[in-house]
């Protein structure tokens, strides 16, 4: 199983991307996923630096796992669809070639399924195939959030969206919290979406009453609240019995684990090991040597 931290963990640290690497090899993660907010201003900015952490994490068995961006999927208009979303896209682009990653993770727009028209549902399919396409071009694989508030918010939409798109290179980032917080049964979610899932986001909430703490709006401000995110084993949802099922099905799994409350590098470190030392993912460990292999 390979377990990486999220660089969005750390946006409200003072923290570079060698003392994040540090960080990932001391206590066992696979890698980072790289914001690319972060990405961005490193290629802007740092670009020998970035070059040089890009050296450090092969001689360390460390990877950028994915690229995670954003794009106006749904711009009004194909001329602001030409200047802004596909622009984005081929800057995210870049810096996964630059980073040497093979996934760029993305929003399916940003409208609930319930509430998109067909008209919606037709553009967003025939962009992310052009862009799965151009992605592909560079060996990249174009990969879709379950998240609310976008085409990807339950199992129902996030099938048909596969379905329409219809593109080998498009992938699912499975996020499991919120395919239980859009009522899906978790274990039949992973079992649908598994011919499609490349990697895995893992966070949790104290209760369903609580789940706003991970709205936009909250989340990515300096003072929104953190009450209601806990650490895996103390949510809501059963994560212990989530790692038993990929011990099963999925031994090799990718996966993040996606933080935004306070203290990254307390609760990352214990986060790591409480996984580690379930007795499912213990004897996983033991039987191959290492956690991350």
């Amino acid at each position: 199983m390979n377990i990486h931290l999220c660089s969005i963990s750390f946006r409200h640290e003072l923290v570079s991307f060698p003392e994040l690497l540090d960080f990932a090899a001391l206590n066992g993660f696979a890698g980072i996923e790289l914001w690319g907010a972060h990405a961005a201003a490193m290629a802007r900015r740092m670009p020998m630096q970035a070059a040089r952490a890009v050296l450090g994490m092969r001689r360390r068995g460390l990877k950028v796992v994915m690229i995670s961006g954003y794009v106006p999927l749904l711009a009004e208009t194909e001329a602001i669809y030409d200047a802004q979303a596909w622009r984005q896209w081929k800057n995210l682009i870049a810096l996964a070639r630059m980073f040497e990653s093979d996934k760029i993770r993305i929003f399916a727009g940003h409208t609930p399924s319930a509430q998109s028209r067909e008209e919606d549902w037709q553009i967003a399919a025939g962009r992310l195939r052009e862009m799965a396409g151009l992605a592909w071009k560079h060996g990249i694989r174009t990969v879709i959030e379950t998240h609310p508030g976008t085409l990807a918010d339950n199992l129902a939409s996030t099938l048909r969206l596969i379905r329409e798109v219809n593109h080998p290179m498009l992938g699912v980032n499975l996020d499991f919290l919120h395919l239980w917080e859009a009522g899906d049964d978790i274990a039949s979610a992973y079992q649908r979406l598994s011919p499609w899932t490349v990697h895995y986001h893992c966070k949790n909430v104290r209760s369903r009453r609580e789940l706003a703490v991970f709205s936009p709006d909250n989340v990515y401000a300096p003072g929104g609240t953190r009450v209601g995110m806990v650490p895996l084993a103390e949510g809501a949802v059963d994560y212990e019995a989530i790692f038993s099922l990929l011990r099963d099905e999925d031994p090799r799994a990718s996966l993040s684990l996606e933080w935004f409350g306070s203290d990254p590098y307390r609760y990352l470190s214990e986060e790591i090991a409480w996984i580690k030392a379930l007795p499912c993912i213990y004897k996983l460990n033991s039987a191959s040597g290492r956690l991350g292999g």
